[in-house]
């Protein structure tokens, strides 16, 4: 249900997992398809704040290139404050963005994408079945919109729609500490990264961590946005822990970066020809904050719902197909585990008991199961 007189079938605002992915399904199916980028990606992308922890499977799925992995895990190291740990078996690897976006964004292009970067959105605004997009480099027309520009989105703030409560908005502070393959081997394993939990004596609602990449540990910190006193003190507290202190001696601090991220859905996910997908949705685990996946699959199932929709010629039902289609992919997990994070994060003895069984369980398998 093409209209010819548009510049565009689906115009997709942001270029980040979300949106290549959603460009790369349109264009294969035959929609013309525009992805705008805020920012210059040039040959080597654009750093963006992330532990870049991803699941082998992920990595196997897209055929993700090895070299440019930076380091390969087996083991999640859960740690808290007081002394208890744990070890969960997981195989993944550490990316940098700034290379796993871009190789996305690729994609897009191969198959068909036209990818416009440096070109912020100024404006957006519905034309009877169309909309206007306005850019600092030029004006466009087209039939449906993806948002996919972040947990602060301007499409959707132009747009006028609800933002997240600030209990579902975690702040993160990243700093990328460089440092040598070897020292990083000898204080932190081989083969493993690590998290750090504890609500009385470092964070409240959330947890921090180290990620290590081939020369560089990734120490970051994230909690939620209505507890945060101080994030510079509180970050700190972390630093000083004795196992934090003694990881990153001796290296030397690349980029220091604050970052949001959403813990649970916005107030609305579709409206009018527009999905939000990936950070912008608020569509990310409220328990790890993992959204890589979770960006990948919204993008492709948002193209799919319009897909579906036009061939049963059910425009009326886009909004709640592409619900339920999220929800019978992960959403209703997601929505589970929003609930289930209160729990979690009651007490520390709470915390403790979900930390033991994240050791042998899916954190979806304890949620869905009622095992907390």
């Amino acid at each position: 249900m093409k209209n010819l007189n548009l510049d565009y079938d689906v115009f997709i605002i942001g270029a980040g997992p979300g949106g290549s992915i959603a460009g790369k399904i349109a264009a294969e199916n035959g929609y013309k398809t525009c992805i705008i980028e805020k920012d210059i990606i040039g040959d080597k992308g654009r750093y963006k704040a992330c532990g870049g922890a991803i699941a082998l499977e992920l990595i196997e799925e897209i055929d993700y290139p090895e070299d440019k992995i930076s380091r390969y895990f087996e083991s999640l190291e859960l740690h808290h404050v007081d002394g208890e740990r744990s070890s969960k078996k997981g195989k993944g690897a550490t990316i940098w963005r700034n290379v796993f976006d871009k190789f996305l964004s690729d994609m897009a292009i191969e198959s068909g994408v036209l990818l416009k970067e440096d070109e912020p959105l100024i404006k957006i605004e519905k034309r009877d079945d169309f909309y206007r997009v306005s850019t600092k480099k030029g004006k466009y027309t087209a039939k449906y919109i993806i948002a996919s520009d972040g947990v602060t989105s301007t499409t959707l703030k132009l747009l006028g729609w609800p933002y997240f409560e600030k209990k579902n908005i975690i702040l993160t502070i990243t700093k990328e500490m460089k440092i040598s393959s070897d020292i990083i081997e000898q204080k932190l394993g081989k083969d493993a990264i690590h998290a750090f939990f504890g609500i009385k004596n470092l964070i409240p609602i959330g947890y921090a961590w180290l990620f290590p990449k081939a020369e560089t540990i990734t120490v970051g910190w994230g909690n939620q946005i209505n507890l945060v006193k101080n994030s510079r003190e509180e970050f700190k507290k972390f630093e000083n822990l004795p196992f934090v202190r003694n990881a990153i001696k001796g290296s030397e601090l690349k980029i220091f970066k604050p970052h949001l991220i959403p813990v649970g859905l916005r107030p609305k996910i579709y409206e009018d020809n527009v999905f939000a997908v990936g950070d912008a949705g608020g569509i990310v685990d409220p328990i790890s904050g993992k959204g890589i996946p979770y960006a990948m699959m919204s993008g492709q199932i948002a193209i799919e719902t319009i897909k579906s929709c036009e061939k049963r010629d059910k425009m009326n039902k886009l909004g709640s197909v592409y619900e339920k289609n999220l929800d019978r992919k992960f959403l209703r997990v997601l929505k589970a585990k929003r609930i289930a994070r209160d729990q979690i994060f009651q007490n520390d003895e709470s915390l403790k008991n979900f930390l033991r069984l994240w050791e042998k369980h899916r954190s979806s398998e304890i949620v869905m199961k009622k095992l907390i």
